[in-house]
């Protein structure tokens, strides 16, 4: 059964976009509107409608606001969510920057499930003065507001007191987008794993959560004679990126330098030596939170709301 995913990828288009498009919502212009129709009929992919007539104050989308379209974290966690309310008769919405606000603010989904900081806590607020929200990037207590968030501090922490114990002493850290939570959140627990063991942190590196910046970061730390024993990377795909780099500059992991990483994506198995992460069980959180918002949706009460799984895997890179 085709999906969203296929629709967008065909159109050569965003998910946001096709999304926008399927649902005749703003912000697309007629040409991609009908260019992203189209591959929706060549691949036999229709969203259903049914469930806008079920009351005529419902739109049957539920939205998706994230910060970025970037890696397999986001795939995943839209593939799950869009799979779980189709079963339901509902549509996906999803949406990146401008559009979110309008989308937002003109009530045009029923529910809004929330990754994107950019987003502020008084949009989310006026939204929920009528409509449930899920927040997965913050703790925001409010009416109508329900939070699952990783346990991005705790985790790291967990994961560096290990790593000290191991015997490591000069740690640094290659930080994705300085701005986002869980960045934040997981420098937070980088730094307070190290303090309590009266740690001073050696450098601190600057990426995007890409490979990419992974492996500047690692051309850079090449160059340098003090370099760290061990790094601590905000997110997998840099830790990929990094091992990469040291690797061309003839630097041996873990030997040399070791690194760990965040999320637990499928292509820290696929490269030598295999990556140290925390793996974060998002295909399941998809499953969830959407079941969770189903109910907010059909008028049922939530009374509480879990953290995703996540667990340390060791793994030869450290």
């Amino acid at each position: 059964m085709a999906t969203i995913k296929d629709v967008a990828k065909l159109a050569g288009v965003s998910i946001s976009t096709a999304s926008l498009a399927l649902n005749d919502l703003p912000n697309v212009s007629k040409k991609t509107k009908d260019k992203v129709l189209k591959a929706a009929e060549e691949l036999g992919y229709h969203p259903n409608l049914n469930a806008r007539s079920l009351k005529t104050n419902k739109t049957g989308n539920i939205g998706v606001f994230i910060y970025g379209f970037g890696g397999p974290i986001f795939s995943d966690l839209l593939e799950t969510i869009h799979m779980e309310l189709l079963k339901e008769g509902l549509n996906l919405v999803v949406s990146t920057g401008k559009s979110s606000s309008e989308l937002l603010k003109n009530k045009q989904v029923d529910g809004a499930i929330i990754f994107d900081t950019k987003i502020t806590d008084e949009e989310i607020i006026s939204f929920a003065r009528t409509k449930p929200v899920i927040v997965l990037d913050r703790n925001l207590e409010h009416e109508n507001v329900f939070c699952s968030v990783v346990k991005n501090k705790q985790m790291v922490y967990e994961l560096i007191k290990q790593m000290i114990k191991k015997g490591y002493k000069k740690f640094s850290y290659a930080s994705g987008p300085k701005r986002t939570k869980d960045n934040q959140d997981r420098y937070e627990g980088f730094l307070k794993a190290l303090e309590e063991e009266k740690i001073i942190p050696h450098l601190q590196f600057v990426g995007n959560f890409t490979i990419e910046s992974g492996y500047e970061i690692g051309e850079s730390i090449a160059k340098i004679d003090d370099k760290p024993d061990f790094i601590f990377c905000a997110n997998d795909e840099m830790a990929v990126g990094l091992i990469r780099a040291l690797k061309d500059n003839k630097i041996q992991i873990p030997q040399q330098i070791a690194v760990a990483g965040f999320d637990g994506i499928y292509l820290g198995d696929y490269i030598t030596p295999k990556l140290t992460t925390i793996k974060v069980d998002y295909l399941n959180w998809g499953v969830y939170i959407s079941q969770k918002m189903i109910l907010l949706v059909k008028g049922h009460d939530v009374y509480d709301m879990k953290e995703p799984k996540a667990e340390i895997i060791y793994k030869k890179s450290t």
